[in-house]
């Protein structure tokens, strides 16, 4: 038996990923009454987190 599963697409880079029902966001997209959900895949939002951590930090003296 397969498992369900549910289309949803990235808001970031656009890519549509296959989740399962076993992913984190799955309840959320499943609750959602939007004909495409959307959500931030985990490479991108670990791009964004690194991109903050970078802004973070102090700059460095020239």
């Amino acid at each position: 038996m397969k498992p369900e599963s549910i289309i949803a697409r990235c808001l970031m880079c656009g890519k549509s990923y296959d989740l399962t029902s076993d992913h984190k966001d799955f309840a959320k997209l499943a609750a959602s009454q939007s004909p495409e959900p959307t959500f931030v895949c985990d490479h991108c939002g670990y791009r964004v987190r690194h991109e903050a951590d970078e802004q973070q930090k102090p700059k460095k003296p020239i």
